[in-house]
């Protein structure tokens, strides 16, 4: 962990445990203040593997229980529509407010974490990348971590790479991985991040595609398995108060994309939610959060009220859009009720997010 990190992390659990977390909460209450949080995985079990997802996509059905748990003590929950229309002046709230959200549109939303949060009698937000609903797709990454901690791929790889122009950071990773006996999914998070950070869509593809042959394996690489959330399934959690929005359609972050492309994504997502499930859609997240200021104004354009991304671009009502940042959980950083405190308060002293009383 970075010395500055760390010290947070630190200065966040001292504040916690020497009560300073309960009258933090009183303060937000008061402010009314908004908490967001960004699941996307919620699997039954934790193995090396993590069903071929990075570790910060994951967290286990026990640790979301425990967390919601802890949420529903402390916060009003509520889902970003009914944050808008939520007319109670600053000073007259006894909770702050929390909105819990899922990307992408993985099946175990339904199968894990809607019965969870059914029990409890909370809403959820969940953010739909559409070309994957109801489909056997996998994403690229997800290809990649199966290739590499289930087939004999590190024997071959330094072959199959050496002719090839990826660029160097990605072959070095591939070279690092390919000493390795024995990996597991968080072994890949440096080759994901680099290949998401350097390559476009067609040399991912073909990256995908050569390492698959190199194994004799044919995509698609999971015929018999659904990742993703058939639209029976959205429409079940949407008829029991779920609010649905858009991620987009094909998961490509739309600043890598030309403009007219990535303003596509924005309304075609749009639109096919809407049909398929009914009412409006109104809030966007973008993929891996990369926004800029033109897609927040094509966003507003195509009658999104919320748009969720990382880093500030616009101001407030500026774009006719609210901003939102969200917290991203995952297992490791919350896997019991002490530290699920202590990442939320450390969310509000050091990260509140734009266009959000804090």
């Amino acid at each position: 962990m970075r010395p500055k990190r760390l010290a947070k992390a630190l200065l966040g659990q001292a504040l916690v445990r020497g009560g300073f977390w309960q009258r933090r909460l009183r303060t937000w209450a008061e402010r009314n203040a908004v908490v967001i949080l960004t699941y996307h995985r919620v699997t039954d079990k934790w193995d090396e593997t993590l069903d071929y997802s990075q570790p910060g996509m994951v967290v286990t059905a026990s640790t979301f229980e425990r967390q919601v748990a802890i949420l529903k003590e402390h916060f009003e929950v509520v889902t970003l529509g009914a944050l808008l229309a939520d007319g109670t002046s600053a000073g007259q709230r006894t909770r702050p407010r929390c909105v819990i959200t899922f990307d992408d549109g993985w099946r175990d939303n339904y199968d894990q974490a809607f019965p969870i949060l059914r029990r409890h009698n909370l809403p959820a937000t969940v953010f739909l990348a559409t070309d994957f609903i109801g489909s056997d797709r996998a994403f690229w990454h997800t290809e990649l971590i199966y290739l590499f901690t289930r087939t004999e791929l590190s024997r071959s790889l330094e072959e199959t790479i050496t002719f090839r122009t990826y660029p160097g950071p990605v072959r070095q990773e591939l070279r690092r991985l390919g000493k390795r006996e024995r990996l597991g999914a968080r072994d890949l998070d440096p080759l994901i991040e680099t290949v998401k950070a350097l390559c476009d869509e067609e040399v991912i593809e073909e990256l995908v595609h050569t390492l698959s042959e190199a194994v004799r394996l044919r995509r698609p690489l999971f015929p018999d398995r659904k990742f993703f959330l058939d639209w029976d399934q959205v429409r079940a959690m949407a008829t029991a108060g779920f609010e649905i929005g858009s991620h987009g359609c094909s998961h490509r972050i739309l600043t890598r994309l030309p403009a007219d492309t990535a303003n596509e994504e924005l309304v075609r997502s749009k639109v096919e939610i809407e049909r398929r499930v009914g009412g409006k859609v109104e809030h966007f997240a973008f993929p891996n959060e990369a926004a800029s200021e033109a897609l927040v104004t094509a966003a507003a354009s195509a009658e999104y009220r919320t748009a969720c991304f990382a880093e500030p671009v616009a101001r407030g009502g500026a774009l006719g859009i609210r901003p939102l940042r969200r917290l991203g959980m995952h297992e490791q950083v919350c896997s019991d009720g002490r530290s699920f405190d202590e990442s939320l308060l450390r969310y509000w002293l050091f990260r509140a997010p734009e266009g959000v009383p804090a």
